[in-house]
């Protein structure tokens, strides 16, 4: 078993990883520790002055203002450090720049001889043993038997169990055997042996069985809501509601006076000074090499829709939590009850992981008055209506304003927004070199006059080789926007997909990497209707 295994930076903090998530790696999942466990920290950050931490950080006060009211003693952003590892990962680069992580869950077995119990007891059998060498997940009960010493590799069990206040910890593995076999024996511990057919692959097939009172029982039922209130859901280790990280990004741009004055409260306000930061530098033309973000105006599209092209940009991303099952919402930093720290310091850390990113992108900028005119006309539709009551709904539980202010018009400019991106998002991915996975969207949306659509790429997805800028500087951009628009009037699942929900993979649905929603509300039909569709109405 390799000593240390190397994580690239960016996938430290991304949408599938970060504090508390579960990572692969050849000989099983391993969960990312708390930052203060981190060798990194203790040997690099912990104690040291503040020079020296600081050129350890992210320099964005803009976003440490941002983030004061949640964590009122932050005072730095860490860097994720660089992992490398040498000598096929048993020695690293710098011993000091490592990032700590356990193994779980820790419940393994032996798919020949079918012993079944906790990483701690495996390493006391192979203890005493007197097998060569250090534990290194090897069956040391197989190597006994087996003159050749024979190595199986254990396998870890896939199940565990979460809950929605973000906890997490292995399957109650004995509790399981002794709830199903009520006459078992009632050992101080049972000897666990885990059986799966060859022939299936269901939970019938899969046995728990004890050693020592023959008790046996299989797995049909596991994921059933437990009748005895206790709030753990058992899960695949590997399933999408295992992890879900509570990430703020923020583009590199000077704090204003306001800000410091008085920080916003919501990521809509946020965004909001983004985007008159970004129209404002671009209108004025006035740019310097100490600019952390290069922008160019670039000739409208018509007059509803005036393009930016962003040649550079420098973006933080920073790690505030996580939740399991179910995400919070963009732009939200901590949700009590439901998120979980990254830090053992809580609320009261100094300390959040983060990473500097550079990329390109281009920004659309609506005008409001057209948007509003519009809405003002068609709200009165019966179908329209309903499916702007069909979309309230989700805000619920999901929020992609940010504690704005959410009125019907909004939430209708998000939805007309969101989708307009995502539709450009598809058409970008085959003309521009990057393939959507590494496109993002950021989109700016208040219930007053701000309404805009940034679309970009950075560094470390398929890297910034300015295949956007060419297209946007080539003037091509119009003609994209016409041709992703007449593409989604037709779908390879319609009518089904445009009388339903109006999105799907086939039309408007990305890779959640690229989506700050999750892939939610979006709405085809609100873009390329002919009787209430916007962008139908504006593009000839």
């Amino acid at each position: 078993m390799n000593k240390y295994y190397e994580i690239a930076c960016h996938s430290i903090i991304s949408s599938y990883g970060g504090i508390g998530s579960l990572i692969e790696t050849p000989e099983g999942s391993m969960r990312i520790l708390p930052l203060e466990k981190w060798p990194f920290f203790i040997n690099e950050v912990d104690g040291k002055d503040r020079e020296k931490v600081n050129s350890l950080s992210v320099q964005d006060p803009r976003l440490i203002y941002r983030l004061k009211d949640n964590f009122p003693n932050l005072e730095y952003l860490l860097k994720i450090p660089a992992n490398s590892t040498t000598h096929s990962g048993y020695k690293v680069a710098s011993d000091t720049s490592l990032i700590s992580a356990e193994l779980f869950p820790q419940w393994m077995f032996c798919p020949v001889c079918n012993r079944f119990m906790q990483h701690s007891d495996w390493r006391h059998v192979h203890r005493i043993s007197n097998l060569q060498g250090s534990f290194n997940l090897y069956c040391p009960c197989c190597q006994m038997k087996s003159s050749k010493k024979r190595k199986i590799m254990l396998e870890q069990v896939r199940f565990i169990q979460v809950s929605e206040s973000g906890q997490i910890r292995d399957f109650p593995w004995e509790d399981w055997l002794n709830d199903k076999v009520p006459d078992a024996q009632n050992h101080e511990r049972h000897e666990l042996s885990y059986r799966s057919s060859i022939r299936s692959d269901n939970l019938e097939s899969i046995r728990i069985s004890c050693g020592k009172c023959k008790a046996s029982t299989s797995l049909s039922g596991i994921f059933n809501p437990p009748s005895n209130g206790e709030s753990m859901r058992t899960v695949l280790k590997s399933s999408n509601s295992v992890y879900f990280p509570g990430i703020l990004r923020s583009l590199m741009i000077p704090i204003s006076r306001l800000d410091r004055n008085n920080p916003p409260k919501s990521e809509t306000d946020y965004r909001c000074y983004e985007l008159e930061y970004m129209v404002n530098k671009a209108t004025a033309d006035d740019f310097s090499d100490e600019d952390p973000i290069y922008l160019k105006e670039m000739p409208s599209i018509n007059s509803t829709i005036s393009l930016i092209s962003i040649r550079t940009l420098s973006m933080a991303m920073v790690l505030c939590s996580y939740s399991r099952i179910s995400p919070i919402s963009p732009g939200a930093i901590f949700e009590k009850g439901k998120s979980m720290h990254v830090t053992k310091a809580g609320e009261y850390t100094s300390y959040l992981p983060s990473i500097e990113l550079a990329g390109e992108g281009f920004l659309l900028d609506f005008d409001d008055k057209a948007i509003r005119k519009w809405y003002s006309i068609i709200k009165k539709q019966d179908d329209f209506w309903q499916r702007i009551i069909n979309h309230s709904k989700t805000l619920n539980n999901f929020n992609p304003l940010g504690g704005g202010v959410i009125t019907d018009y909004a939430l209708y400019k998000y939805v007309l927004l969101h989708t307009i991106a995502h539709l450009l998002i598809k058409q970008l991915e085959f003309v521009c070199g990057y393939p959507a996975s590494s496109l993002s969207e950021r989109i700016y949306c208040s219930a007053d006059y701000h309404a805009g659509i940034m679309i970009y790429t950075v560094a470390g997805s398929e890297g910034s080789y300015g295949g956007i800028v060419t297209v946007i500087e080539n003037g091509d951009l119009p003609q994209l926007l016409v041709e992703s628009i007449d593409k989604a009037k037709f779908c390879a699942n319609d009518p089904v997909c445009i009388n339903d929900s109006s999105v799907c993979f086939s039309c408007c649905l990305l890779p959640e990497t690229s989506c700050e929603s999750f892939n939610l509300l979006l709405d085809r039909a609100l873009v390329i209707n002919e009787q209430y569709g916007f962008m139908a109405q504006i593009i000839e």
